[in-house]
């Protein structure tokens, strides 16, 4: 992550006081996930990996996960617990650079959603093998981000955007796309191009 996202990061978790004050907040979780836990057999672990204030690992805790939530934000971890404390569940909250943390074992189910995009280019490689070791043989990932549509989304600040194909062939062959939902997105903030296609995954690890 470049200096200048870094400020942003800083400016937008220094002024947010429950999870609802950031910008990208969503009180739903992604539909894939919901239908990656609906067809696992039972409960297991569950990793958010970026977790932010910890939305979505709230709801997989609540669906019976034992759920880790990782972020390099010190104020997206301390919103998460917060909300584990609210809610009354046990959830483990990390804060660690994801492209270098280990995991002291392998999860079930493994969510980003806004994470991979945040890493420059070059820690896409070290992203994919730490998504190795966190990622149980069977296990479901389940990836949120910015897509690239082409030469037009490269913006200097916002999302590092990922084309559908790099995507494939960063995770492949361990991993098998099962579902892919894109959605473009209109009415953004001019500095990042008015509009994003968002990218939706459901990948399973088969190796």
């Amino acid at each position: 992550m470049g200096e200048q996202s870094r400020k942003v990061f800083d400016r937008l978790y220094g002024r947010a006081k429950r999870p609802e004050d950031l910008p990208w907040h969503r009180a739903q979780p992604p539909a894939l996930l919901v239908e990656a836990l609906d067809a696992r057999a039972a409960p297991g672990l569950a990793l958010d990996v970026g977790c932010g204030a910890g939305t979505y690992s709230v709801y997989m805790a609540k669906r019976g996960y034992r759920v880790t939530g990782v972020d390099f934000m010190p104020q997206a971890v301390s919103l998460l617990t917060e909300q584990a404390s609210k809610e009354a569940l046990d959830i483990t909250a990390v804060q660690a650079d994801v492209t270098t943390w280990a995991a002291p074992n392998p999860f079930d189910v493994v969510l980003d959603v806004g994470c991979l995009h945040s890493l420059a280019g070059a820690q896409h490689a070290a992203y994919k093998a730490r998504l190795l070791q966190w990622l149980a043989p069977g296990g479901d990932f389940i990836l949120v981000h910015c897509a690239s549509r082409g030469w037009w989304d490269r913006w200097p600040v916002g999302p590092n955007r990922i084309a559908h194909d790099r995507i494939e062939r960063l995770f492949g062959p361990e991993l098998v796309l099962r579902a892919y939902r894109p959605e473009l997105l209109t009415g953004m903030p001019l500095f990042m191009g008015r509009s994003a296609l968002v990218g939706r995954y459901w990948l399973r690890r088969e190796r």
